[in-house]
């Protein structure tokens, strides 16, 4: 397994730094793997349920983003999260027309920084 290169993915995130510097490198490799599977995951599931205004759906999409979010430190994606799901318990129409193209924005910028940090096999999963 090739370690893959951090610098950049962490920046200044010290709960993502602290995770991956406690796991080693080859479990930092399945770590990054699994983050980059369960954002992918929520993607997949969550972009329908927005245009269809799926409310438990979106409740049950943004509750997994907010906790693995929140887990590495991606805090503009967990606070992104958090909004879309209050919104859904709301069934605020507007405020998720509103949220919902930052929210899909960011989750899809965090997948594909992820999968740059990792070795092309990996990234393929």
């Amino acid at each position: 397994m090739t370690t893959p290169d951090l610098a950049a993915l962490i920046g200044e995130n010290a709960a993502l730094r602290d995770i991956l510097a406690i796991a080693g490198p080859e479990t930092t490799l399945r770590i990054l793997q699994q983050v980059g599977i369960d954002f992918s995951s929520v993607q997949t599931r969550l972009t329908p349920a927005l245009a269809a205004c799926d409310w438990a759906s979106i409740r049950a999409e943004t509750h997994v983003l907010m906790s693995v979010a929140g887990t590495i430190g991606a805090t503009r994606l967990q606070k992104l999260a958090q909004d879309t799901n209050a919104a859904a318990h709301a069934r605020a129409i507007p405020q998720i027309e509103t949220l919902a193209p930052d929210l899909l924005a960011e989750l899809a910028h965090m997948i594909a920084t992820i999968a740059s940090h990792l070795p092309p096999q990996e990234a393929a999963g």
